[in-house]
């Protein structure tokens, strides 16, 4: 296979040579490409020294050349792992068509039609993707009115989509049915018009309501229209354009748009952002040619003015499209957006679940947030877990704190809302969890408890996305009584698996055991391997974010456990000695609500008898190793041990 793939020999170089012999100290290599007699890229075997290399010269070469050169070098030298596919997938939509002070004329369009055709020299099957809002049709000059009637003449030269009515931005709209009313009359104009009505396709004025996701403008494209795929510059966010992703939502695909440099104002070759002397650099070799290089799928945003006065949209693709074809052996391809989605998520399908951020951190997403939504509505400080280790009785000593507030109670998962462990309710959108938090002022922390967050594969990931200044509240028990209490929790519920196997025979399972055994083993152990799991949360959290909370502490002293908490968390200081009081029938200590004592439900803290010695010490053995680790990465940061650890690993 030539090492050389991208790159075409059709370059200013003295000659292309794929396997020529050169001496070099080390010794030999095959010369790949030279310049003036130089050696520009060379190739070095690994039978030399046990590790093939390629080595690219610093001749002066543009640098575009390099990227592509680096490019093919890891391709060969990862034996195609690292693959970069010659074939890129091309879309350009035009925006606002009939909209706004720079129409197009009858000249105009007759030019976009030669434009068109020119590309499509370039790209077979290639076409314009023009949106449009009816109401503006036949709003211009006379001469602007003459290019609004001519482009539904050619309608069927080109492909369309559908923007709003009065080109409004949806995220103003708080009604379904008003945005629904308005998507109507575009859906009536198209329908008067003869233009397409089942493209799936369509783009939101400045992208608003796509992202951040406004439900209504969802909810609406769907009965209006049975949108199925849109685009957006703004997830995760507008910069670095490099990262920009895609994502699936109410089976809407949403996909990453790109921008050429070119905005609605820039009609002349001169008012090219930065000069027209960046624009030139742009397409031969800058950055709108590094975004057809480095991404399988373009689809380009332009505006319906950017192809009058100076036509400069024709010119810079037409240009850039006759730049990659001389230089370059990537075939550039046409898709219809619906085509282009389905090939996106083939490409990408890791990117199918979106990955929610705080509109409010973000002035370009607050911009084209909904003003009915409020910036208050998010926790603070989250209580991860893991499961029974007594982070329900944590959540119900908190609520007594005047300053600290919880979610509100879920219909199916009580106080624990699991919005980032549990696919369904976090793909339900931020909207979703936002619903269960009340709006409350500057002097109010907010928190949420979910125990299935500890280990959650996503969490700490998803978590950190949306509350990077989030502070995180993790609880340690010994990893025995946790396994120990799941059990028991297990059987409480009925579950089979722990109603036919002794607590014993559940964590001693072999390999060979039956799938639910082990599963239930799994659950039992698996969350006890403590630092396993805080590294992932440390991962994206500093260490200073991260409260460690003994909790043998908790249940035999909460009110030194609590009052240490506080000072973590920078709350007004309460004591809580007169607002918990133990029960002696119950064996733990239970908050007095309104002067009396109010216990947690016969769910918590259920009596089961005492674990067995010889299973007990089995599980010391077995977490031993687990728990060295986890006293190491404590200290390693600074966190406080628990005593139970220090008594274990004496």
């Amino acid at each position: 296979e030539s090492i050389i793939r991208l790159l075409k020999p059709n370059l200013k170089l003295s000659n292309w040579v794929e396997s020529a012999g050169f001496n070099w100290f080390s010794g030999s290599l095959d010369v790949l490409l030279a310049m003036d007699e130089s050696a520009v890229v060379l190739h070095e075997p690994a039978h030399i020294n046990g590790i093939p290399k390629i080595i690219i010269s610093r001749q002066s070469v543009h640098l575009w050349m390099y990227k592509m050169l680096l490019m093919d070098s890891l391709h060969y030298l990862t034996n195609s792992k690292i693959n970069f596919p010659l074939t890129r997938h091309i879309q350009i939509d035009i925006d606002d068509i009939f909209v706004g002070s720079a129409r197009l004329t009858k000249e105009d369009v007759i030019a976009l039609m030669q434009s068109q055709n020119n590309l499509a020299n370039l790209i077979p099957g290639f076409r314009y993707n023009l949106g449009y809002s009816g109401s503006y049709f036949m709003k211009g000059t006379s001469q602007e009115n003459e290019g609004d009637q001519m482009l539904l003449d050619f309608k069927d030269k080109f492909n369309w989509f559908p923007h709003m009515w009065h080109h409004i931005q949806p995220h103003k709209f708080h009604n379904v049915t008003e945005l629904v009313s308005r998507m109507q009359k575009n859906y009536n104009f198209a329908m008067e018009k003869g233009l397409p009505i089942n493209g799936g396709y369509s783009v939101a004025p400045h992208h608003s309501g796509v992202y951040p996701v406004h439900e209504q403008l969802y909810t609406a494209w769907k009965q209006v229209w049975g949108i199925n795929a849109t685009s957006t510059e703004e997830y995760p966010s507008l910069y670095p354009a490099r990262k920009r992703r895609g994502f699936v939502y109410r089976n809407i695909s949403v996909l990453p748009r790109q921008t050429c440099g070119l905005f609605t104002k820039n009609l002349y070759y001169d008012e090219y952002p930065g000069g027209s002397e960046k624009m030139e650099h742009s397409i031969s070799g800058g950055e709108i040619f590094e975004t057809i290089l480095t991404n399988p799928i373009s689809i380009f945003m332009t505006h319906m003015p950017n192809y009058c006065c100076d036509r400069l949209a024709p010119y810079l693709f037409e240009s850039l499209l006759s730049f990659v074809t001389c230089f370059t052996n990537l075939k550039v391809t046409a898709l219809d957006p619906l085509e282009v989605s389905q090939k996106y998520f083939k490409l990408f399908p890791e990117e199918r679940k979106p990955v929610w951020t705080d509109p409010c951190k973000d002035h370009r997403h607050l911009e084209i947030y909904s003003p009915n939504k409020s910036c208050s509505q998010l926790p603070d400080f989250l209580i991860v877990g893991p499961q029974k280790t007594g982070s329900t009785a944590l959540y119900s000593f908190l609520k007594l704190h005047p300053n600290i507030v919880s979610n509100n109670p879920s219909p199916q998962t009580f106080e624990e809302l699991q919005f980032y462990s549990n696919d369904k309710n976090y793909l339900s959108g931020l909207d979703w969890y936002k619903e269960y938090f009340p709006v409350v002022n500057s002097s109010i922390v907010m928190f949420e408890k979910s125990a299935t967050y500890f280990d959650g594969e996503n969490v700490p990931h998803r978590a950190h996305k949306l509350l990077p200044a989030g502070k995180i509240v993790i609880l340690l028990l010994p990893p025995e009584d946790r396994a120990y209490s799941w059990y028991h929790h297990m059987r409480a519920h009925d579950q089979p698996t722990s109603l036919n196997y002794s607590f014993d025979q559940v964590v001693r399972a072999s390999s060979i055991s039956p799938k639910d055994l082990l599963a239930l083993k799994s659950r039992c152990l698996e969350p006890g391997k403590y630092a396993l799991h805080i590294n992932k949360w440390l991962t994206y959290y500093r260490p200073k974010q991260i409260y460690m909370m003994d909790g043998v502490q908790l249940k035999q002293d909460p009110v030194t456990a609590i009052n240490n908490l506080q000072k973590f968390l920078e709350v007004p200081f309460v004591d809580f000695k007169s607002k918990l009081m133990f029960d002696k029938r119950k064996g733990f200590f239970c908050p007095i609500v309104n002067g009396r004592k109010k216990c947690l439900g016969k769910g918590k803290g259920r009596q089961y008898p005492p674990l067995e010695e010889d299973t007990r010490n089995f599980l010391l053995d077995y977490f031993d190793q687990y728990n060295t680790k986890l006293l190491d990465l404590l200290t390693q940061h600074g966190f406080p041990v628990p005593s139970w650890l220090l008594s274990e690993e004496e």
